[in-house]
């Protein structure tokens, strides 16, 4: 089953696009689920029931988060979602190559125009998320960014513990140069001490003292690094909409 998303905060302009999507998909003999949002908190609230869906309509001019600055919420925490932005305004179009749009549709939308950018966000939808190629004992492990859930500083190494595997990789590489590795590719991480760099998406609990994560195992903060962590944590989930 696929699962579209539609956020629009004209209802008109948001029952359009539901007919429209359900005609696609039934000439191409697909049973969607589709999810409609007035606006970017509605978006999330259902976004955070499921976590799932594979393609995104997105409206830009919408009251209180737009639609661009959800769509830059969702690749800071590594979502691969395809994105349609379908809009009336022109001004946004290089902003949408920054969040790696399928494509970007001005209202009235042509229902050609829509068909083809539905078809190829579905052939999208294999696509994998942002990955690391590790350079271990004697091989190359590729490992996806958002499998991560910590790394530990080992001398002039660095362990990388992900939530899929009972052991963890051991890298050639130094945690401060996988910190800017993953910084490039667009990993949402944070220093917690000098010897450990943690995914915020893996994050549990945080105490005044220690960070448990999803695997749980318990990390030590750093003095002084408490209130940074709280800070990064929050702005991890409300999307940094400055940026």
């Amino acid at each position: 089953m696929l699962h579209i998303m539609i956020c629009d905060d004209e209802p008109t302009q948001l029952a359009l696009l539901d007919g429209l999507v359900k005609d696609w998909a039934k000439q191409r003999n697909i049973v969607p689920e589709i999810d409609l949002c007035k606006n970017a908190d509605h978006f999330f609230f259902l976004w955070e029931e499921k976590k799932d869906a594979d393609i995104v309509l997105l409206d830009i001019e919408m009251p209180g988060m737009d639609g661009m600055s959800l769509a830059k919420r969702l690749r800071s925490m590594g979502e691969g979602v395809q994105i349609i932005f379908v809009t009336g305004f022109v001004d946004y179009v290089l902003e949408g190559y920054d969040v790696d749009a399928v494509s970007y549709l001005l209202k009235p939308v042509k229902e050609e125009r829509l068909y083809a950018c539905l078809d190829k966000a579905k052939d999208r939808c294999g696509r994998k998320g942002p990955e690391l190629l590790l350079e271990s004992a004697g091989e190359i492990v590729k490992v996806k960014l958002s499998d991560i859930c910590y790394l530990e500083s080992a001398a002039h190494d660095t362990m990388v513990h992900c939530v899929d595997r009972t052991e963890a990789v051991r890298c050639k590489t130094g945690i401060l140069q996988m910190e800017r590795q993953l910084a490039q590719a667009g990993g949402v991480f944070f220093k917690i001490h000098r010897s450990y760099l943690i995914n915020l998406a893996g994050i549990e609990r945080i105490t005044k003292k220690e960070v448990v994560m999803a695997n749980g195992q318990s990390l030590p903060i750093a003095r002084g690094k408490w209130d940074e962590l709280n800070q990064a944590y929050l702005g991890y989930y409300r999307g940094r909409q400055a940026e």
